[in-house]
């Protein structure tokens, strides 16, 4: 079943198709498993194209193969894959499609404003490539999420200046776009390290942030338990039940909301 999969999804053979199966022996379902296949993507994107790799990843979720429930961080995977083969970030955004929830549009951007040209990647100059893409489309949203992603990386540990510069951007809209990626890749730091030590770091991730920015981040959280988990929404609600009392409300939004991207299926319409 596995060795039929790989080759009609990404047309390769050999040593490179048992990362998966040997990913799926090494790691639990969630997010270290998603993490652990970033090679075989990156391999597909360079020998074929970012849509190969996409349909790739998302033929994983389907086939149960990976036992995950979708393919959004494969997808980041395949967007700084693009990014690395591509060096142009409108070459590489344009190379994504909307597949695993528009993951590799959030990748290309997110991996152009960590290893892009200095003086380029400032969140003001990567709003205006966002702007291109059309003031009301889908791709502009998802170019502003990606963009929080990186801004992310590039303050790692230093929550709070993260956060002001996505207020750097202009306009409420479009900086809330911005923290939207910044809070989800906060989670995203831990969801690798698995349910438990998920559980251990999760109560105190929202310390220290502004009063105004805690629902939003405590909404991560719950979302990023959901990928700790492998998208076990109980498991999920119970990490939100260890966050201080006045963030479990928020806390299981995020949970509730990858439970209804689970339910609508690996469909183009909606996304992070």
């Amino acid at each position: 079943m596995l060795f039929v999969l790989l080759c009609f999804a990404a047309g390769t053979a050999g040593a490179q198709d048992s990362i998966v199966a040997q990913c799926v022996a090494r790691f639990p379902q969630g997010g270290a498993r998603a993490q652990c296949v970033a090679p075989w993507l990156d391999d597909i994107v360079m020998r074929q194209s970012a849509p190969a790799a996409l349909e790739a990843a998302e033929g994983l979720v389907k086939s149960g193969v990976m036992n995950v429930n979708d393919c959004h961080i494969m997808g980041h995977a395949v967007g700084h894959a693009s990014w690395r083969k591509e060096r142009n970030l409108e070459r590489a955004f344009r190379a994504c499609t909307s597949a695993c929830l528009q993951g590799c549009m959030h990748g290309a951007v997110e991996a152009f404003v960590i290893d892009g040209p200095e003086g380029q990647t400032t969140p003001p100059r990567v709003r205006a490539f966002c702007d291109t893409l059309g003031m009301q489309s889908l791709e502009r949203r998802q170019c502003l999420h990606g963009l929080g992603h990186g801004v992310m990386h590039v303050y790692r540990k230093d929550l709070l200046a993260a956060a002001d510069a996505c207020e750097t951007i202009g306009g409420r809209h479009e900086a809330d776009l911005c923290l939207g990626g910044l809070w989800m890749q906060w989670a995203h730091f831990r969801i690798h390290q698995g349910a438990e030590a998920y559980a251990q770091v999760a109560p105190t991730m929202c310390d220290g942030v502004r009063d105004w920015h805690v629902p939003e981040c405590a909404r991560a959280v719950g979302g990023g338990a959901m990928f700790a988990t492998g998208h076990d929404p109980a498991r999920s609600g119970a990490i939100c039940r260890l966050l201080p009392e006045g963030q479990h409300r928020d806390c299981q939004r995020g949970v509730d909301y990858e439970v209804g991207l689970i339910k609508a299926g690996l469909g183009h319409a909606h996304g992070h």
